[in-house]
């Protein structure tokens, strides 16, 4: 027994020996074990070392056998934050097929300036080394994808360490890891570019739309939005590689160094920018609006100067500083963005606002988390910056439409109130000018003809008891007769212009008519008429209709200087409107006059009849003469076909 007991203890001794020399040499009894698989997990395998100096690969492999990395403690993701050191990783890895085997390896962080792999085999013989890095050209890198990605080729049952060095030093040391065939990582990519094109060509969209917007309303807040648009579109497209990939990789790769930084500052300085417009009506404080108005301008020049410290900064720990700045002056932005939409909660379109905003605030608060090594945590698919930025910019751009449709509305309805009230006032107008001109043509008729009827009676009882008289005084009397008469006549014939009788009641035709006949008794131009079938048209058309005919008529004889002229009236059921063309061989006027607004007084009552009536109206003019036509539309309804139906010739 007691042999027993001391044998017992001197392997319990050398058992505790070997675990403590395993622990010292820290170089695993297992490899993560690769064959045909699309994927695999590195939580158990992935070690890392925070380098606070530079140490090289040698270096690195004896710290790794002696145990001095740490497991990442997480399936794919290692963060920490911003910092200003570099990182080894280490990985154990054995093929365990009996063919060659190619994998890859992407650390996958925007931050990413410069990485290192150096694959050391089972002796602890250094066989190879591959570079990548943001900082670096397609052509310098081990893959030219917009990952940072290597590509591993093993052979037959190879064993082999991983030592991966990462500077990310002034950036943040957020990083996930992925180890995938290569079938599996060119699929993966394909989905992904597939997925980031399309949230392109969404965002792609909404800035056209904002682009089309400044053009037609020549308003800065629509050019805020398109670079707000625009900057949260780089911002996306960075996180996930595509902006070095797609745009600036290949000429400028030294602006990776604060890519990220700046790309978020301008974001969210221009979001907090386009809040200020968007609600410039309803924010109540004047503190508030000056505070976040001086944070914008101060934002803005800060981009600026994290631009040249591309040029001006050599030491990792100012670029640190630098970039840090950055991150706390956008959460500054976003957090008097989130501010000022508490504050100014007063209708629905401040609740919408909120809304709006709340997607991307909370994805920018995970982010700056996430940048700080705060938490891993991303709480949209594919991360809260993209879900955020897609759902404000859509939200916005339907808001801005909405508003562009109601302010449109708006303008329209007032277009059209304006037009009701001239119409009200023309309406107004031409019933004041008909009762005046019904006033003086009764006078005319009844006082003035009256009395010419009179005087010329009187004059001929004269002219009958002078038979003894001369020749000469007898001739006057006669020619005084005759005044007497043709002034009868004018009177009448003023009367008439002034007042058509019977204008409810008679043919439009007629009226017409009746107006050439006395036409062609005062003037000496050869005037044609055609007037075709009409239907039965209110009183207020027919009047209106009328002032116009007789108004260009009038201008015709006293302006135009012509020998013939024709008139043309008819109702065209094609165009369901009536048709009105006048037209001399007169000199005609200047157009160009005409449009420029030099009109007279006849023209603006023309206009004013034709606009009553809902009309249009073409004027064509040159040395051969005048013609316009005029077309005020008129729907004839089934009261109307009835009226026609039942009057049969008396038409309107």
């Amino acid at each position: 027994m007691a042999q027993f007991s001391l044998i017992f203890s001197f392997v319990l001794i050398f058992s505790k020996i070997g675990f403590s020399k395993a622990q010292i040499s820290g170089f695993p009894e297992f490899y993560l074990l690769v064959g045909e698989e699309a994927d695999y997990s590195l939580e158990s395998y992935l070690f890392y070392w925070e380098d606070p100096g530079n140490m090289d690969a040698e270096q690195a492999y004896q710290f790794y056998r002696q145990g001095k990395f740490a497991p990442i403690g997480h399936p794919y993701l290692f963060n920490r934050g911003y910092s200003n050191s570099i990182w080894w990783f280490a990985l154990p890895i054995e093929n365990g097929i009996a063919k060659d085997n190619t994998l890859i390896l992407s650390p996958a962080g925007a931050s990413l300036q410069e990485a290192r792999l150096y694959t050391f085999d089972g002796s602890g013989k250094l066989s190879r080394e591959q570079v990548s890095g943001y900082l670096l050209k397609d052509d310098e890198r081990d893959m030219a994808t917009r990952l940072n990605s290597f590509k591993i080729s093993l052979e037959p049952f190879q064993k082999s360490l991983l030592l991966l060095r990462i500077d990310t030093r002034g950036r943040n040391m957020y990083m996930p890891f992925y180890m995938d065939s290569t079938g599996s990582y060119w699929e993966y990519e394909v989905n992904r570019a597939a997925l980031f094109g399309g949230i392109s060509t969404i965002m792609a969209f909404a800035s056209l739309f904002a682009f089309l917007l400044f053009l037609y309303n020549r308003e800065r807040i629509y050019l805020i939005f398109l670079a707000y648009i625009l900057s949260c579109l780089l911002l996306i497209l960075e996180e996930d590689g595509y902006a070095f990939d797609w745009f600036y990789g290949q000429h400028f790769p030294e602006l990776s160094q604060v890519s990220v930084p700046l790309f978020g500052l301008l974001t969210c300085s221009l979001f907090l920018k386009f809040n200020l417009l968007f609600m410039e009506n309803q924010i109540r404080s004047h503190m508030y609006f000056h505070i976040a108005k001086s944070t914008y301008y101060v934002t803005l020049t800060w981009c600026i100067v994290l631009l040249l410290s591309i040029f001006l900064i050599e030491e990792k720990k100012f670029l640190y500083a630098f970039n840090l700045t950055s991150l706390y002056m956008s959460f500054g932005c976003v957090g008097l963005v989130l501010i000022g939409n508490i504050l100014n909660i007063t209708d629905k379109k401040a609740l919408y606002i909120l809304f709006a905003n709340i997607f991307l605030v909370i994805g920018l608060v995970f982010y700056f988390l996430n940048s700080h090594g705060i938490t891993s945590l991303n709480p949209f698919f594919p991360n809260g910056l993209v879900v955020g930025a897609l759902v404000n910019v859509l939200a916005f751009t339907i808001a801005i439409g909405y508003l562009q449709y109601s302010e449109r509305k708006e303008k329209q309805l007032l277009k059209v109130q304006i037009a009701e009230r001239e119409k009200e006032f023309i309406e107004d107008k031409f019933r004041v000018q008909e009762e005046e001109r019904q006033r003086i043509a009764r006078d005319l008729h009844d006082d003035l003809g009256a009395l010419l009827a009179m005087i010329r009676l009187k004059v001929e009882n004269v002219e009958g008891k002078l038979d003894h008289v001369n020749g000469p005084i007898r001739e006057n009397i006669a020619e005084s007769v005759r005044l007497l008469d043709k002034a009868t006549k004018e009177v009448r014939f003023i009367a008439h212009e002034l007042l058509p009788e019977e204008l409810g009641q008679k043919r439009f035709s007629t009226l017409v008519e009746e107006l050439f006949l006395n036409l062609e008794n005062q003037e000496k131009i050869r005037f044609h008429n055609n007037i075709g079938e009409l239907p039965i048209l209110p009183t207020h058309v027919k009047a209106n209709l009328f002032r116009i005919i007789k108004e260009l008529l009038n201008n015709i004889f006293k302006h135009s200087g012509a020998t013939d002229g024709e008139l043309e009236l008819f109702y065209d059921e094609e165009d369901v409107e009536i048709k009105l063309i006048v037209a001399d061989n007169g000199r005609g006027f200047d157009l160009e006059q005409v449009k420029s607004g030099k009109k007279g007084m006849g023209l603006n009552n023309l206009e004013s009849r034709v606009f009553f009536l809902n009309g249009t109206y073409e004027i064509s003019s040159g040395p051969q003469g005048t013609t316009i036509l005029i077309c005020v539309p008129y729907k004839v309804n089934e009261y109307e076909r009835g009226q026609q139906n039942n009057t049969g010739s008396h038409r309107g």
